[in-house]
């Protein structure tokens, strides 16, 4: 029975999709009630087609090829996922596990009990075997990863020992670890790691390595045009509702919204735009076959600061920039223009709607023109009777540089409300846009920039953003010690968080979409304490308070101002149900085992 949803929601779910039946004999139909007045169809199997921008090339996510969200939608119903993450952010066990728990402190050890059935679909068991072997492959993996928030966590574990035939998983840490809730995601079977290589086993669609442990399995890829993954028949657990899930490949929102038009596509994920609301409003009149919903992605935009700069280096001047910017009429005025209900983002470590994320949040720095004068003032800049800024009134004017994505509507809106506002205090602002691909590989990681609007990823579990803060790029020719014995690493050990990167890279940003590693600079002792308190601490309300302090004191030093985070829109045909929007990187795909198509509604 799976823990996450003792009550099936195949009912009750928001009503998503369409999808394509199966255009085989008809589906077996099952009648269930959903109130007493109403009496729904639904299929037992039939096909989603899900649009993504581009196909796995390495079936592995926690390889730097396989780390992207695609690979993850896939393989999130491929290989076992101790928890996920769920529509409100909450870590939820899966049917992989029957229980996973804390059950000592001292030291701090958590029990996991795989269910007893759990099995490759090879016939290999699912044991404790399997959690060492990636225990043991993430400590030699993860520090070459975007997003490696989670190394510390298997860093800190000491000992994992197993009972029970291996269905029994005891987990015991050197200290406590209060995001061990995102520790073994994606269970690589360990037999076929150790034959075939961590890495290797999963470059590319190899049948006998790219086994299943999940409700589906990968059955077939034509490269470049789309990815079918159907029924696993040897799952275990209880089948999933629909017969395949095909991934289809189209490459910008145009082509999503086509797809969606012409019934080709059944759920893509869209920026929010007028073509998107044109898009649904015209098929709403016809037959109301497609819905959106709106929500905000993990994706935060922040405006970061090169603290390496002589200028905006000074934390006085980054202040009196801050005065100057009003951060709700900038998102009034760019995606607010697609998405009115946006808000301008207060948190550099909390999302919107995150639990523990509104306890008492400190705000960024109000619009305060007349306090940033006296900040530009004690600057040795004062307003010349034009009104701009120069120094000492007759010297030089401020005039600054951003550099951005090129490209983008949304950010172009933005950069042009950007300058309108600085204008207006006497700052001139340059802008410079340059691909999404050389901002996050080369501009950000090499300092070559002194502003930078630029995307962060805000992950579900908060200390996972440590890297991004408490990182500061540096010139070693190596990104860890030679050495990744996980004894090797004590809970006061700098590596438990710090993974210097060598000057001028940061990986996978291109790949992901978003920065990776602290770019701006900053090396604030106090940052990093207050995560590693964040990561110790076991009390939620402590935690959240903790979570809070931590935002103040990175207020404080003014790295990034946090803009807004990025929406996402969730365009579906309307007769699938129990599809919703993670923030987590699987998106929709989170419980797509419970996906199932609705085939007719009549009242009783």
């Amino acid at each position: 029975m799976e823990l996450r949803r003792a009550a099936l929601a195949l009912l009750g779910g928001v009503a998503v999709i369409a999808a394509a039946c199966s255009s085989t004999a008809p589906p077996t139909a099952v009648s269930v009630s959903k109130t007493p007045s109403v009496t729904s169809v639904f299929a037992s199997g039939g096909t989603v087609t899900v649009a993504v921008p581009y196909l796995p090339t390495n079936f592995n996510p926690s390889t730097p090829a396989g780390a992207n969200r695609v690979t993850q939608m896939v393989m999130e119903q491929i290989w076992p996922q101790a928890f996920v993450i769920d529509s409100s952010y909450q870590a939820e066990t899966t049917g992989f596990v029957d229980s996973a728990e804390v059950v000592g402190l001292a030291p701090m050890t958590v029990n996991y009990v795989i269910d007893p059935k759990a099995t490759w679909s090879d016939g290999h068991p699912i044991t404790a075997t399997d959690f060492e072997y990636n225990w043991q492959q993430q400590l030699l993996a993860s520090p070459a990863l975007a997003s490696p928030g989670f190394l510390a966590g298997y860093r800190d574990i000491k000992s994992i020992t197993g009972t029970n035939g291996g269905k029994n998983v005891r987990v015991v840490f050197s200290s406590p670890y209060s995001d061990w809730e995102g520790l073994f995601a994606n269970l690589i079977p360990a037999h076929i790691g150790e034959r075939a290589g961590w890495t290797s086993a999963f470059a590319g669609f190899h049948a006998s390595n790219l086994i299943s442990g999940g409700p589906f399995v990968v059955s077939s890829l034509v490269k470049g045009k789309r990815l079918v993954l159907t029924r696993n028949t040897r799952y275990w657990g209880p089948p999933a509702h629909l017969q395949r899930i095909v991934f289809r490949v189209e490459r910008s929102d145009r082509a999503s919204l086509a797809g969606l038009s012409s019934g080709k596509v059944s759920i893509a994920e869209v920026t929010p735009s007028s073509q998107v609301d044109n898009t649904v409003a015209r098929d709403q009149a016809l037959n109301s076959a497609l819905t959106v919903t709106t929500t905000p992605s993990p994706v935060l935009w922040q405006l970061a600061f090169n603290l390496n700069d002589p200028v905006v280096g000074n934390r006085a001047m980054r202040a009196a920039l801050t005065f100057v910017t009003d951060p709700d009429q900038l998102v009034a005025d760019s995606i607010g223009l697609y998405d009115p209900v946006s808000d301008s983002a207060d948190s550099r470590v909390s999302a919107q709607d995150q639990p523990g994320s509104v306890a008492g949040v400190v705000s960024t720095a109000a619009y305060d023109p007349v306090q940033a004068g006296k900040l530009f003032k004690s600057l040795g800049y004062e307003p010349d009777q034009h009104g701009f800024l120069r120094a000492y009134g007759v010297g030089s004017r401020l005039i600054l540089n951003m550099t951005g994505p090129q490209g983008n509507s949304v950010i172009d809106a933005l950069e042009r409300q950007l300058q309108a506002e600085w204008a207006s205090c006497g700052v001139g602002l340059i802008v410079r846009n340059v691909s999404m691909n050389s901002l996050l590989k080369t501009v950000l990681p090499r300092g070559r920039y002194q502003l930078a609007l630029a995307p962060f990823v805000m992950p579900a579990f908060p200390t996972w953003n440590a890297i991004i803060y408490t990182d500061p790029v540096v010139p070693t020719s190596t990104s860890f010690p030679p050495n990744l014995r996980s004894d090797s690493f004590g809970s006061s050990s700098s590596w438990l968080w710090n993974m210097p990167t060598p000057a001028g890279t940061e990986p996978g940003a291109a790949s992901l979409g978003a920065v990776t590693r602290d770019v701006t600079g900053l090396d604030d002792p106090d940052v990093a304490a207050y995560f590693q308190r964040i990561m110790s601490e076991l009390n939620t309300d402590a935690r959240a308070l903790l979570v809070t302090k931590l935002d103040d004191v990175l207020t404080q030093d003014l790295p990034t101002l946090p803009l807004f985070q990025q929406p996402v829109s969730l365009v579906q045909r309307s007769d699938i149900v129990n599809v919703s929007e993670s923030p987590g990187p699987a998106g929709p795909l989170w419980d797509a085992e419970d996906w199932v198509v609705e085939m007719a509604s009549a009242s009783g």
